[in-house]
């Protein structure tokens, strides 16, 4: 699912999810322009990220969240689900979240 709308500064929101679609703790995939992204509820906020780890390409909405890190399915790598970032490592690329009263929106 993705609705596009414009915002003054020139980027593009995609609608990626209903806003009660997921609880605390848990992930969703969304593809947005043919590209994979995982989007993450921990603690009443909501953190999009890039897919796929930068390390191997492992598909980020099959990992967990644990401890407040989104956990790669395959190697373990852990990323903050609201910035990329991931001790000693490349990050993963993070986008700006904003949920709305129709639905949560991923800007890119």
């Amino acid at each position: 699912m993705s609705v596009e709308t414009e915002s003054p500064a020139e980027e593009t929101w995609h609608r990626v999810a209903d806003v009660d679609e997921l609880s605390d703790g848990a992930l969703k995939s969304a593809m947005v322009k043919g590209k994979p992204l995982v989007l993450a509820c921990l603690g009443g906020r909501y953190g999009a990220l890039d897919g796929r780890c930068p390390h191997a390409g492992g598909p980020l909405a099959e990992g967990t969240l644990e401890n407040g890190v989104l956990v790669c399915p395959w190697h373990g790598r852990e990323y903050d689900p609201f910035d990329g970032r991931c001790e000693g490592y490349v990050p993963v690329r993070a986008y700006k979240v904003e949920v709305r009263p129709d639905g949560i929106y991923v800007a890119t």
